[in-house]
C-alpha cells in the first residue's frame, strides 16, 4: 500500500494544486452544473484522506468526516451531474471505498448544514502498481533519454532505474520533477529498463515491470496517427502520437509542392489531437512531424496526406474520385516517407441512419446500389501503412486518414439546361413557348416546367409530362414583351438549370408615330439574324412584307397611304439558324378622309355623271350629307357614305348652276368631322 509522506512538501503541493485544476478544468468544460463548483447559496462541507489519496487498484481509500453537516452522503466516482440528478446516483455513507479500475476520480460529499445544501469535492487518483509516469526517446541504437514526469502521479518518495547492462540510477527524495537520465550503451536493437517508484514505508501496490525499448526509435518515436478531415474539408484534426513531453515542429504543404524537413521555424505541437486549417480543400494536404531529442537525434514522423474527394452524379448513381496516394517512396516530401499499402473504404450513410460500407475500393468508384431518390452522405476512409522516416526496415505504422463528409440531395442537383426552344405570339395574342430537349443529361425526364419572368422570382406557369408546346394564355402580348424559361424534372427529382430567357417581341407605335419593336431574343441563346416587316392586306389578310431590318434595327416608317380602314403590322423575327417567331399585331387606325369633288357634269356622256363621296371613309359609323341650292333649299339629303347624286330633284333634273353643301361624319372612335363647301353643277 502507497503511504503518504506528510513531509514531502513539493510532491503534496503540486498534487494538490493538480487536484484543484483538475476540478476547475472538469467543473468548467465537461458539466456546467457540477455541483463542486457551485460557490453562492451553499455551505461547504469537508473530508481529509485518513492514509494516501493515491492508491492502486482495490486498495482502500478512507475518508475523515470533518464537515459538520447532517445526512452527509459520498460518491465515488462523480462525474459532474447536477444537484437535481443525486439522487439516482448510487451513493454511501461509509467513509471507506476501494476502486477496481484505474484512472483519476472525483469522490463527492454532500448533505444538509445550517438549513442549506452542502458539497465539497476531492480527487482520489488509482494505479495499476508502482510503475511511475515517464516518458523516453531513443535513437541510433545506442541512446536513450529517460524521464520522470512532472505528473500528479510522480508522488513517490524516491525512484529508481535499472538498466539492462546491470547498472542502476536512483533518484533520490526531494528531486524536482520533470527528473532526465541519459544513458549511452553499445550498439544494440533493445534495452530492458526497469523504473521504479519507491515509498519510504511500503505498500503493498505490485512491482512495476521492465520495459522493452527499442533502440532505433522507441515507441515514443512521433508518428501521426490519424488525420481526419472536417466536414467542409477546410480543416484537419491530426491525431499525434508520441513523447507527451515533447515539443514538435509541424509540416504541412500541398501535395503538388515540394516540402521541408520540420524544423524550429515552423509551428510547434504536442502529443495528442489539434487542428490545421487546409488551404485548398480540393487539394491533399501533406503532414509530418521532427524535432531533435535530447539524445541529439533527429526524430521525423511519417508523412501522411489527406485525401479529398469529389462527388457527382453519373447519370442515376454517384461516382467518388479521389487520388490514392502511390505505393513506394513518396515524392516531394522533406522526409522519407515509403508507403507500403493504401486500404480505402467507403462509408455511405442513408437520411435515416442506415449505413453501408464498400471495402477496398479504388478510385473513380461508381456507387451502383445508390438509389437517386434517397439522400446519401459519403466518407471516404484510408488506412495507410508506411515506414518510419528515415529507415528502410519492415518498421511500418498504420495511419487513418478520413475525408469530409459530402452529401448529395437531388434537389441540390441541376442537370444542364436544354436551350433549343422559341416564343412567338399566336393569332389569340397569347405567347406559345415551343422548345425541343437538348440537354446533355440523359436521365429520363418525368416533367417540364414553364417560368414567366417577374420580379422577385419566376413564376411556374405551366408543365407537362411530354415535350409539346407551352401556352401562356393569361397576358396580352400587346402590353408588353415577355420573357420566359424551361426547366426539366429528372425521374430521380433533380430540376435543371433554368434554360436561358426567350422573350417575345413586342410591336408598338413610338411618339414619332413611327413602329417600334423589343430586340430581346425569342430564342434564347440563338441570336437574332434579322427582321420583318410585315402588312396585312385589309380584304384577303395575307401578309406582304414591307421591309428587312438588321438585328440591330428596330424602328420603320409605315406608309399608310393603302389602307382605307386600318393598317395591321406585324415583325417576324428570324434567328441565325433559321428559326421564325412573330410578334404581335399592331393596329394603326387609318384616320377618316371625306373629299366631295367641286364639280360634276350629270349629262349622262357617261363622265363625272354623278356625285360621290371620296377618301378613307370606311371606319366612319355615322354619316349625313345636305346639298342646297342658292336660295337655301335643299335639293338632295343622305345618310349612306357610299350614296351618289345625278344632280335631281325629286326625280326631275336641278339647272346647271352652283350648289352648297354640309357634311357630318363620325367615326368608329367616335371622332366626328364636320365640313361644308361649295360645288358646281354643269350641264
Amino acid at each position: 500500500m502507497q503511504i503518504c509522506n506528510k513531509n514531502r512538501p513539493t510532491t503534496h503541493i503540486m498534487n494538490q494544486l493538480f487536484k484543484i485544476s483538475f476540478l476547475l478544468l472538469f467543473s468548467i468544460t465537461v458539466f456546467a452544473q457540477n455541483v463542486c463548483n457551485i460557490t453562492t447559496g451553499i455551505e461547504k462541507g469537508g473530508f481529509t484522506f485518513d492514509g494516501p489519496s493515491t492508491v492502486c487498484i482495490g486498495q482502500t481509500v478512507k475518508l475523515k468526516d470533518n464537515s459538520g453537516g447532517t445526512d452527509v452522503k459520498y460518491i465515488f466516482g462523480y462525474f459532474g451531474q447536477a444537484a437535481s440528478q443525486l439522487s439516482s446516483i448510487t451513493s454511501q455513507t461509509n467513509l471507506d471505498y476501494a476502486f477496481l479500475a484505474s484512472g483519476q476520480y472525483t469522490v463527492l460529499q454532500y448533505g444538509k448544514k445550517n438549513g442549506k445544501d452542502m458539497y465539497y469535492c476531492d480527487v482520489v487518483y488509482v494505479r495499476e502498481n508502482n510503475k511511475p509516469d515517464i516518458s523516453y526517446e531513443a535513437c541510433d541504437n545506442t541512446r536513450i533519454t529517460l524521464t520522470i514526469r512532472n505528473s500528479p502521479i510522480n508522488n513517490f518518495d524516491s525512484y529508481r532505474i535499472k538498466w539492462s547492462d546491470g547498472s542502476t540510477d536512483n533518484i533520490p527524495l526531494g528531486t524536482v520533477l520533470p527528473y532526465s537520465v541519459k544513458k549511452t550503451f553499445g550498439p544494440s536493437a533493445t534495452q530492458n529498463v526497469l523504473v521504479e517508484g519507491l515509498y519510504n514505508t511500503p505498500n503493498n501496490c505490485p512491482t512495476a515491470l521492465p520495459i522493452t525499448v527499442k533502440m532505433d526509435r522507441g515507441e515514443m518515436f512521433p508518428r501521426i496517427e490519424k488525420v481526419e478531415l472536417s466536414e467542409d474539408g477546410k480543416e484537419a484534426t491530426i491525431t499525434l502520437a508520441g513523447n507527451p513531453d515533447a515539443d514538435y515542429f509541424l509540416s504541412s504543404r500541398s501535395i503538388d509542392q515540394n516540402g521541408n524537413a520540420p524544423n524550429n521555424s515552423m509551428p510547434k505541437v504536442k502529443a495528442g489531437s489539434f487542428k490545421v486549417s487546409i488551404p485548398d480543400p480540393q487539394k491533399s494536404q501533406c503532414f509530418s512531424v521532427g524535432r531533435i531529442g535530447q539524445s541529439g537525434c533527429y526524430e521525423f514522423s511519417n508523412e501522411i496526406c489527406s485525401i479529398p474527394f469529389t462527388l457527382k452524379p453519373i447519370k442515376d448513381k454517384y461516382q467518388l474520385t479521389w487520388q490514392t496516394p502511390p505505393t513506394g517512396k513518396t515524392q516531394n516530401t522533406g522526409v522519407f516517407t515509403f508507403v507500403n499499402q493504401v486500404n480505402t473504404q467507403i462509408i455511405r450513410e442513408e437520411s435515416g441512419g442506415n449505413k453501408a460500407t464498400f471495402n477496398n475500393v479504388n478510385s473513380p468508384y461508381i456507387d451502383n446500389t445508390a438509389d437517386c431518390n434517397i439522400k446519401y452522405c459519403y466518407t471516404l476512409s484510408s488506412n495507410v501503412i508506411v515506414s518510419y522516416a528515415g529507415y528502410t526496415g519492415a518498421n511500418y505504422i498504420e495511419t487513418a486518414t478520413v475525408s469530409q463528409k459530402q452529401c448529395v440531395d437531388r434537389k441540390d442537383i441541376h442537370p444542364p439546361a436544354l436551350t433549343d426552344g422559341l416564343v412567338s405570339v399566336n393569332a389569340a395574342n397569347n405567347v406559345q413557348f415551343t422548345f425541343m430537349y437538348n440537354s446533355s443529361w440523359d436521365i429520363d425526364r418525368k416533367l417540364y416546367r414553364l417560368y414567366r419572368i417577374e420580379e422577385p422570382l419566376p413564376k411556374k406557369i405551366d408543365s407537362t409530362n411530354t415535350i409539346r408546346p407551352f401556352l401562356d394564355a393569361g397576358i396580352n402580348a400587346s402590353e408588353k414583351s415577355y420573357c420566359y424559361k424551361v426547366s426539366f424534372v429528372d425521374k430521380c427529382g433533380s430540376e435543371s438549370d433554368y434554360s436561358p430567357a426567350f422573350c417575345s417581341i413586342l410591336l408598338n407605335e413610338n411618339t414619332a408615330r413611327n413602329l417600334e419593336w423589343t430586340n430581346n431574343s425569342p430564342f434564347g441563346s440563338t441570336v437574332i439574324k434579322e427582321f420583318e416587316v410585315l402588312s396585312y392586306n385589309e380584304q384577303t389578310n395575307v401578309a406582304t412584307i414591307e421591309a428587312t431590318k438588321t438585328a440591330s434595327v428596330t424602328t420603320f416608317i409605315p406608309i399608310l397611304d393603302k389602307f382605307d380602314e386600318e393598317a395591321k403590322f406585324q415583325i417576324k423575327t428570324i434567328s441565325a439558324d433559321g428559326k421564325e417567331s412573330f410578334s404581335n399585331i399592331y393596329t394603326i387606325p387609318i384616320a377618316v378622309k371625306l373629299f366631295l369633288p367641286n364639280t360634276f357634269t350629270p349629262n349622262n356622256d357617261n363622265f363625272n355623271d354623278e356625285l360621290l363621296i371620296k377618301g378613307s371613309v370606311k371606319r366612319i359609323v355615322d354619316f349625313e350629307i345636305q346639298i342646297y341650292n342658292r336660295w337655301g333649299n335643299a335639293v338632295f339629303n343622305s345618310n349612306d357614305i357610299n350614296m351618289n347624286w345625278n344632280g335631281t330633284f325629286q326625280n326631275s333634273p336641278v339647272p346647271a348652276d352652283s350648289y352648297t353643301y354640309k357634311i357630318y361624319a363620325k367615326d368608329n372612335d367616335g371622332n366626328e368631322v364636320n365640313k361644308t363647301g361649295k360645288l358646281l353643277l354643269i350641264r
